[in-house]
C-alpha cells in the first residue's frame, strides 16, 4: 500500500497550503503586505454569526481593518458593549490575522473624521430611497473606501447616514427587499476586490 502525506496533517487551521505551519503572528504579516486599503464599518451588529462572517470576509478579501461600532455599555459608558468577549469560532480563526477594532457608536464622528482626514469616501450601504442611493454595480468605488453596514431589521441610524458620502444598494431580482448584513458585506468586499484587485493569497 502506498504511503499517504500527511505533512500538513498536524496544522488544523482553516487556512491555504502556504500559511501552513506559519504562526499566527507571520500569517498576520504576511497578509500585512497585501491588504487592500478598503475599511469596513459595522453598527450594533448583535449576532455573534455576522461579527464571524465580517471577519471572516475582511479576511478573504485582506482588506485594512474592520471596524465595530457597539452599543454604549449602560453600566460601563466608556467601554463599547460589543468590545467583551463573543463567539468567534465562525470566522475559523480568522480573528487572529485581522485588524478588529471596537469603538462606541456614538463615538462614529470621531471615526469618521479621521477616514476623511486620511481621503477615504464613506459609504452607506442600504437602499432608504428618500437618501437617493446608488447602484453598486454601476458605481466606480473609491480606492480609498470605507462602507457602513447596519443589521438587516434595525438598518443604519439616520445620523450615521448623513455623516458618509453617498448611499449604495445592492440591487435584486428576488422579492425579498434587503439581505442579511454579512452576505451584504460579502458582496461588497468581492465588489470591492474586482474593481481594485490585490495580490492574491499564495
Amino acid at each position: 500500500m502506498a504511503e499517504i502525506d500527511l505533512s500538513h496533517s498536524n496544522d488544523y487551521r482553516n487556512v491555504t497550503d502556504y500559511y501552513k505551519n506559519m504562526s499566527d503572528e507571520a500569517i498576520r504579516a504576511d497578509l500585512d503586505h497585501k491588504r487592500s486599503p478598503a475599511v469596513s464599518i459595522m453598527q450594533n451588529l448583535t449576532h455573534d454569526f455576522n461579527k464571524a462572517t465580517a471577519v471572516r470576509n475582511s479576511n478573504a478579501f485582506a482588506t485594512r481593518k474592520l471596524i465595530f461600532l457597539n452599543p454604549v455599555n449602560q453600566s460601563f459608558p466608556n467601554r463599547p458593549e460589543g468590545a467583551k468577549k463573543w463567539d468567534r469560532r465562525g470566522s475559523v480563526g480568522t480573528y487572529n490575522y485581522e485588524h478588529v477594532e471596537h469603538h462606541r457608536v456614538t463615538d462614529y464622528q470621531q471615526v469618521f473624521d479621521q477616514l476623511h482626514a486620511e481621503g477615504y469616501t464613506i459609504y452607506a450601504i442600504d437602499n432608504i430611497e428618500s437618501y437617493q442611493p446608488q447602484n453598486l454595480f454601476t458605481t466606480q468605488l473609491a480606492t480609498k473606501a470605507a462602507f457602513v453596514f447596519g443589521e438587516e431589521q434595525i438598518g443604519l441610524a439616520d445620523d450615521l447616514i448623513a455623516a458618509t458620502d453617498q448611499m449604495l444598494y445592492i440591487p435584486q431580482a428576488g422579492s425579498v427587499r434587503s439581505l442579511n448584513v454579512s452576505v451584504a458585506h460579502g458582496i461588497v468586499m468581492a465588489f470591492y476586490a474586482a474593481q481594485h484587485p490585490q495580490n492574491p493569497a499564495n
